[in-house]
């Protein structure tokens, strides 16, 4: 175990100059992350124009990434491309993932671009204002075009990640824990280990404490939706 551990960490060592290349290549509009899928709670190995997103080295997995192993995307896709995320401060960022596998074609790693596109939009902005003036749109230009739009949360800690995680999806059922009933905390248990929040260590706990319930009965509730 710890031999392929170690294995999986030393592929993904060799993107690390990568970081600074694309980094300095693609400029200061553009984050370059290098995620170690091994260490979840601290996964970041390398990044380049850490300002877009506030992280640094050490950092956890962001909840997209999370997901995107808990759905086993890198089975069906060698990346993840063109979606729509946005940083903390709600700037709209274009983004990308590559899956970084190890010698079984498991997941070792991520390689991940978060590019700030908000000069771009404002430019695109301005010129349909003057083509939409001009009647120049087409037919064509007018139909809707289909893109993949993801919310992904850039936390400095495995804590804020949790935290962050667990508070939306509690907030979306609209009811107290304490007035949930077990149908209810087991359908919120649900949406947490499709959110990928068990993969990481020390959750159990954290829960427990957001669904007003012991460690035993959170153990218990993840027995249940493991044997399903």
């Amino acid at each position: 175990m710890g031999e392929k551990s170690g294995s999986k960490r030393s592929i993904v060592h060799q993107f690390v100059p990568i970081v600074a290349f694309l980094g300095s290549f693609l400029g200061e509009n553009c984050e370059v992350v290098l995620h170690d899928t091994s260490t979840k709670e601290k996964s970041v190995l390398a990044i380049a124009n850490g300002h877009i997103s506030g992280r640094q080295n050490g950092a956890p997995l962001t909840d997209l990434a999370l997901k995107l192993l808990v759905n086993k995307e890198y089975e069906k896709q060698d990346w993840v491309m063109g979606y729509t995320t946005r940083s903390r401060d709600g700037v709209p960022l274009h983004s990308a993932t590559y899956f970084i596998r190890d010698h079984d074609g498991e997941p070792a790693g991520m390689l991940c671009l978060n590019m700030d596109t908000s000069d771009l939009i404002q430019a695109r902005d301005m010129l349909n204002k003057v083509i939409n003036s001009a009647g120049l749109e087409s037919e064509k230009a007018k139909q809707s075009s289909e893109h993949t739009a993801h919310t992904e949360t850039f936390s400095g800690s495995m804590e804020e990640l949790t935290e962050n995680l667990i508070r939306q999806v509690v907030a979306e059922a609209h009811i107290p824990p304490d007035r949930m009933t077990t149908a209810e905390k087991m359908e919120i248990m649900a949406k947490l280990n499709a959110h990928g929040v068990f993969l990481l260590k020390g959750t159990i706990r954290v829960v427990a404490e957001h669904l007003a319930a012991s460690e035993a009965t959170i153990y218990r509730y993840l027995q249940k939706l493991n044997e399903q």
